[in-house]
């Protein structure tokens, strides 16, 4: 955001544009790293990469400024494993084998998987293997960490290697050493992409509690808060003052329309603000005229609800009250809840999970439905709903 002062006012422009251009990934330089291990990617392959639609790094980060976006993630992953079990006999006996992190299990790497996959669209686990080559653990790997080579078999399908970048050093793995769980994306058939749709819901967000906090230190600092969405303004050339044309940006433009426009008590001013797109819509939120709470209090309201409808959460699991609700029961809420976003999101846990192991062990043949992870509907119901149910042959 930057503020600029219009007339006798501050005002602050937020565009969506801007915001999405500081989500740019940024790869390093991988001939500057030490290799760790045997190379197994070719000086030719290695300029293949392919890179991020956006930023991993600051995807994640998106956790850390608003409580309610790590709220729903928290909500998603701990609702989806709500236990771990697998009824295949040689899958259980190797889980009971394996190795995992430290103080760890099976479980919480699982939970940890679909934070990063929720958060950014992409989760990474390492088969740790012995001096054999067999699969005997699981180890987490950071989607921040992870470049991706493109590589493609003999008929055509993506089998990508992969490369770990870790304080200024880099390992390789092959394809069949990382389980790779990606939301599908237009932009990249590599990498998986999520988030985006409330990174500018964030971004307000948190540009509102520095608001908040500059107000509560030092007083009014803005009159205006204005949001620019679904496109950008126009930049046009002008006729100057020595009959040269010069590039006048949108808020040049916007500066003289405001200085334009004129009125007193009991009439108003019409002002005309030209865009690149019939799709943009911009919001002037006055700040000094409004309530003590800044002017936010619907624009916060707003941007919350944004954040949990696009995660498809119900408002109440994250202790948010719903006005009007207060008293009545959400088993509706959580029936609807698992079934459109919790049950498919562990089949498509346990599809994955099935597909390694058969990798590895072609004549165990898993199959996702060897692999339970629980119900939050069951768990949330109360004993005597459990039992009207079991009465009524439910």
């Amino acid at each position: 955001m930057k503020i600029q002062r219009i007339a006798h006012n501050n005002i602050g422009i937020l565009a969506a544009a801007d915001i999405l251009k500081s989500y740019a990934p940024e790869l390093p330089d991988l001939s500057r790293l030490c290799v760790k291990g045997t190379r197994i990617i070719s000086k030719a392959a290695e300029k293949k990469e392919a890179a991020p639609p956006y930023s991993m790094d600051k995807l994640l980060n998106l956790i850390d400024q608003d409580e309610y976006h790590a709220g729903c993630i928290d909500a998603i992953a701990m609702s989806t494993i709500t236990k771990f079990e697998c009824s295949h006999s040689q899958v259980k006996a190797w889980l009971k084998a394996a190795s995992f992190p430290s103080c760890e299990d099976e479980s919480t790497l699982l939970t940890e998987l679909l934070k990063y996959y929720i958060a950014c669209g992409n989760g990474f686990f390492i088969k740790m293997r012995n001096s054999q080559g067999v699969w005997t653990g699981i180890e987490r790997l950071l989607p921040n960490e992870v470049r991706i080579v493109e590589r493609y078999d003999d008929f055509g399908f993506f089998v990508p290697d992969y490369i770990q970048v870790r304080a200024g050093v880099r390992k390789d793995f092959r394809y069949a050493d990382i389980l790779h769980l990606k939301k599908a994306t237009h932009r990249s058939s590599a990498w998986g992409l999520a988030c985006i749709p409330i990174v500018i819901s964030l971004e307000i967000l948190n540009e509102i509690k520095t608001y908040d906090y500059n107000n509560f230190k030092n007083g009014l600092l803005i009159d205006y808060f204005m949001i620019v969405e679904g496109g950008s303004l126009r930049d046009g050339v002008v006729i100057d003052e020595n009959g040269n044309e010069v590039m006048q940006d949108a808020f040049q433009q916007i500066e003289a329309a405001l200085r334009e426009a004129k009125g007193n008590a009991k009439s108003h001013s019409a002002i005309l603000i030209e865009s690149e797109s019939r799709d943009v819509k911009i919001k002037l939120e006055p700040l000094r005229q409004s309530l003590p709470d800044g002017g936010f209090q619907t624009l916060k309201k707003d941007l919350r609800d944004g954040i949990f409808a696009y995660h498809r959460v119900p408002p109440r699991i994250v202790s948010q009250l719903v006005s009007g609700q207060l008293g009545g029961d959400n088993n509706s809420d959580m029936n609807l809840f698992y079934h459109f976003v919790i049950k498919p999101l562990q089949f498509r846990l346990a599809l994955a999970l099935a597909n390694e192991f058969n990798y590895d062990f072609p004549a165990w043949k898993v199959l996702p439905s060897h692999f339970d992870f629980g119900n939050i509907t069951s768990l949330t119901q109360d004993d005597d709903l459990a039992l009207f149910k079991s009465n009524r042959n439910f």
